[in-house]
């Protein structure tokens, strides 16, 4: 049955064209609208009907890069967490107290973070119990995606290869999302990850994606996929 419904008014048209309603031009328009697969997974989402639906293809890269932009802005603004270096390691043997001093913490943390008593996933956490993200004296709840701009977080060089993983990991889930999904849930992390490989020599993150291990690797997977959070 028509309902006299008609499509928005094109340039150089002297009036709207009739709009035929089909289910496929339907589920066409709540998935743009919604940007949830239906049925059907996240990929085929963005690689079946996103991609191919090219009449509202600008306006929708406009609000992917509007999105992009702010998550951006975010992570500049926020920063990422301190970082120590090789060097700052071995001065720690012998002037241990500057060294802590510099980093913002007490000989004690500073030994047991050297140590590896207090990692996480890609960094030690100096003061669980004063996290901006939970109650103050309270342990952190926190994912530990929220350690990278958190100013109880200090990154040391053996969590290079972790934080490249997951580096890369974001990276590769540009191809599982929808280009919008993909800027709400990872542009952040992933720019915030990106600001802080930056620190180091390239050769260094070159060393440390090969360097990886197999369990470095599942300590991952399990991070991405939240095993890791507490609930």
């Amino acid at each position: 049955m028509s309902h006299a419904l008609t499509a928005d008014k094109s340039a150089g048209e002297d009036s709207p064209i009739p709009l035929r309603v089909t289910l496929a031009r339907t589920r066409l328009t709540y998935l743009e609208l919604h940007q949830k697969p239906v049925a059907h997974t996240e990929q085929t989402l963005a690689t079946d009907y996103l991609a191919r639906n090219r009449g509202n293809l600008a306006e929708y890269q406009k609000v992917v890069a509007a999105a992009l932009a702010e998550e951006v802005d975010k992570a500049r603004v926020r920063g990422v967490m301190s970082v120590m270096s090789k060097a700052d390691i071995l001065r720690a043997r012998t002037d241990a107290q500057a060294v802590a001093a510099e980093r913002g913490v007490d000989r004690a943390t500073l030994r047991r973070m050297i140590a590896g008593e207090l990692d996480t996933v890609m960094n030690a956490c100096v003061d669980n119990t004063s996290s901006p993200h939970s109650p103050a004296g309270e342990p952190c709840r926190a994912s530990f995606m929220l350690c990278l701009d958190c100013p109880c977080a200090r990154a040391l060089p053996r969590h290079l290869p972790l934080q490249v993983l997951v580096h890369d990991q974001l990276e590769a889930r540009r191809d599982e999302l929808t280009p919008m999904q993909w800027a709400q849930r990872f542009a952040l992390p992933h720019t915030q990850l990106a600001d802080l490989l930056a620190r180091h020599d390239v050769r260094d993150v070159q060393d440390a994606r090969a360097d990886a291990t197999d369990g470095d690797r599942a300590v991952v997977a399990r991070f991405l996929t939240r095993e890791l959070d507490l609930r």
